[in-house]
Formats: C-alpha cells, sequence, structure tokens
C-alpha cells in the first residue's frame, strides 16, 4: 500500500515482468495477479493464465490455484 514511499503499480508491474521472464515464479504469480485485476496497466486475463500456468509448473501452490480457478471459469482461454 505504499507504505514506506508513494506506490507505484506501473514501475511494479514493468520490475515483476523483468524478473518473470527470468523464471521466477512469485513475480510470475504478483504479475499474473496484477494482469488479472488491471492494477499498473489494462487486465490481460490471457496472459495471466500463462503466467499462471509457468508459476504453477514451479511448484508455487496459490498459482496452482488461481491457474485452476481460471481454467474452470474459462477465464483467459477456454474451459
Amino acid at each position: 500500500d505504499g507504505e514506506g514511499g508513494p506506490q507505484d503499480l506501473v514501475e511494479a508491474r514493468r520490475l515483476y515482468g523483468l524478473a518473470a521472464a527470468q523464471g521466477h515464479a512469485l513475480a510470475q504469480f504478483h504479475l499474473g495477479a496484477m494482469l488479472t485485476d488491471g492494477e499498473g496497466g489494462p487486465q490481460d486475463l490471457v496472459e495471466a493464465r500463462r503466467l499462471y500456468g509457468l508459476a504453477a509448473a514451479q511448484g508455487h501452490a496459490l498459482a496452482q490455484f488461481h491457474l485452476g480457478a481460471m481454467l474452470t471459469d474459462g477465464e483467459g482461454g477456454p474451459q
């Protein structure tokens, strides 16, 4: 919530993107969440689902949960 300085969701999204591109599961999860909610830029459910899948494949349990929910609901791709 911007503790210790101003909140900058655009910069957070950019930095998570850099780490996610290097295979960092937690960054993939957080960027997926930002894309799901449209934080720091436009909503992109297709990319969020892809990122949750990458993090889930590395054993990130919360990403597995979110990916399962997206698959159940048909968000970001076919059900």
